[in-house]
């Protein structure tokens, strides 16, 4: 006797089901990975954020008496207590120079080529050799500075230092904030440019990529 079945064609119909189920599965672990792969990105980049921070706080130390006044690409020597003079890390920082900046009447490249104070060639004296012209304060602060900002510039960073929201004093021997910001992120300070990295007050604006940092 023959028996009659009315289900063929149902394993079909769950091998669909199944692979409609694998297929959201994998479409969920796609989403996952790309979400890790940025996350991983972003630690990337902040690392090499806080080593440019790290740099150039060290540099800040090195030059805490070190002034100019100027802007663009050409500064002149300063005291703290000249009108419109700034940190020299601050206005090299802030400044449009890349590689060279003039300084002192000098022009200072991270190159340390020319016949400047950055020179090699030295001058014999009796027995005692010395360079044959000396760097000021000023000229080694801003050749230290454009080593770091070509760095932060080569891993797509831009970098600031600014007076820290609280602070009044513009001096490297005081609390200063260095901003370090990457992808559409300015480093700035701002309370009306949608695209900076925090606020006035030092609040950081939602879906900025950048971090503030105090330095001494």
């Amino acid at each position: 006797m023959k028996v009659l079945t009315y289900q063929r064609g149902v394993g079909l119909v769950e091998v669909l089901v199944a692979v409609l189920l694998l297929s959201i599965a994998v479409l969920g672990f796609s989403a996952l990975q790309m979400r890790a792969i940025t996350a991983t990105d972003e630690s990337l980049v902040r690392t090499k954020s806080l080593t440019v921070v790290r740099n150039l706080a060290e540099v800040m130390r090195a030059y805490p008496e070190a002034y100019v006044t100027g802007s663009g690409t050409s500064f002149s020597d300063a005291e703290p207590s000249d009108t419109g003079a700034e940190p020299t890390v601050q206005a090299i920082i802030s400044s449009t120079a890349s590689q060279t900046v003039t300084v002192g009447g000098d022009s200072i490249s991270i190159l340390a080529s020319g016949n400047n104070c950055l020179s090699t060639e030295i001058v014999t004296t009796g027995s005692d050799s010395t360079p044959k012209q000396p760097c000021s304060i000023n000229q080694l602060a801003a050749r230290d500075t454009l080593m770091i900002k070509k760095m932060a510039t080569d891993e797509e960073i831009t970098v600031a230092v600014t007076m820290c929201p609280g602070t009044s004093v513009q001096a490297i021997q005081q609390q200063m904030c260095v901003i370090t910001a990457w992808n559409d992120t300015k480093a700035l300070l701002d309370d009306s440019d949608a695209d900076a990295c925090a606020d006035s007050n030092g609040v950081y604006k939602t879906g900025s990529h950048c971090l503030i940092s105090e330095a001494y």
